[in-house]
């Protein structure tokens, strides 16, 4: 008898594998971790050989990790029940295109990780997203982007302060527009072999670039360092070529950017935004006072109410009642005559 329980317990065991193997289980219910990170609602489904966007997790997720499964397709509702998610990873899949629509009911998303996937474009909704701050998609084949971002509207209403567009096989860094809130660019392991100074004049505040394994010049090279060390970049944060080079070698003024109207108009663009919060900031705290003073007037109002309830009340308890007096008898009291009210002794 224990024999036979001991052979039904090996296969039972060994029908499950096979079934966790061929992916006939619901792998993302039975080891998709919920936690907490920073007070944010996390939910990790790391390296479970996912092939689609689990659509069966806590709606409330903020920051999902599905790095390292087998997608290869994000579709227009893969993210429609999540709204809430903050930070998004999916790196290493095999995500080779996204449909229209999949990344818009994200409002809320800050940073997204896409990199070392097979992508050959960036999905263009990402630079509507209202928060996006970090976009990761290095390490896919983005040769052809240009291509892609001649048709997007600029400026980009994202505000984006790190961008990583390494080893995808660019020749140039991508033209977003102006990115006045953009401070660090990783774009090394591209060819970038049609590089222009101009393009930094768009980023208004970039203080680190990584342009290492490119193919820039040498001149180029000394621009790029000579633009970051004006825009007061930390020596330690430029990682380009230090040495000086000859008028000769290098003729272009290092201050060609930010020199440029370009330039001048990202700048405007970011002391236009910070005035306008700073401009929500103080009309909310006025209509903070405003909304303090209104509670504050009606409690004392409130206040004011209640106590002269109260003395209309002790006044109604200390008046003397009436009571109607013995010479109002029918025999004593001619028609006409008014009645008599006695006091009532306490």
């Amino acid at each position: 008898m224990e024999l036979r329980c001991l052979l039904l317990n090996i296969v039972f065991i060994s029908v499950v594998n096979a079934m966790l193997a061929f992916g006939f289980a619901p792998q993302d219910e039975r080891r998709c971790s919920y936690g907490r990170i920073e007070k944010l609602m996390r939910i990790r489904c790391y390296n479970m050989d996912l092939k689609e966007v689990p659509q069966n997790l806590k709606t409330s997720v903020e920051v999902l990790d599905l790095s390292y499964n087998r997608i290869r397709k994000l579709r227009s509702g893969s993210f429609q029940r999540y709204t809430d998610i903050k930070f998004l990873m999916l790196y290493e899949n095999m995500i080779l295109s996204v449909e229209p629509g999949t990344f818009a009911p994200l409002t809320a998303l800050q940073e997204v990780d896409l990199s070392n996937n097979g992508l050959t474009t960036i999905p263009m909704e990402l630079f509507s997203l209202p928060r996006l701050r970090n976009l990761y998609i290095d390490s896919n084949d983005l040769r052809e982007l240009h291509q892609e971002l001649e048709t997007l509207e600029k400026p980009i209403r994202a505000p984006l302060e790190y961008l990583n567009v390494a080893n995808c096989e660019l020749h140039d860094i991508p033209d977003l527009g102006v990115l006045p809130n953009l401070w660090q660019l990783n774009a090394s392991a591209n060819p970038l072999s049609d590089f222009n100074i101009d393009k930094l004049a768009n980023l208004c505040h970039l203080k680190v670039i990584d342009l290492t394994r490119t193919q820039i010049n040498a001149c180029v090279c000394q621009q790029v360092t000579n633009h970051l060390m004006t825009m007061g970049a930390n020596p330690k944060f430029v990682p380009v070529c230090m040495e000086a080079l000859d008028s000769d070698s290098c003729p272009l003024p290092y201050n060609r950017t930010v020199d440029s109207p370009t330039f001048r108009s990202c700048v405007d663009s970011a002391e236009l935004a910070e005035t306008r919060s700073l401009w929500l900031f103080a009309a909310g705290c006025f209509g903070g006072v405003i909304l303090v003073l209104l509670v504050f007037c009606y409690c004392i109002h409130r206040w004011r109410k209640k106590r002269a309830n109260r003395r209309l009340s002790q006044s109604i308890q200390n008046r003397k009642r009436f009571v109607i007096s013995p010479r109002n008898t029918i025999n004593n009291r001619l028609e006409d005559e008014p009645l008599h009210c006695d006091t009532a002794s306490a």
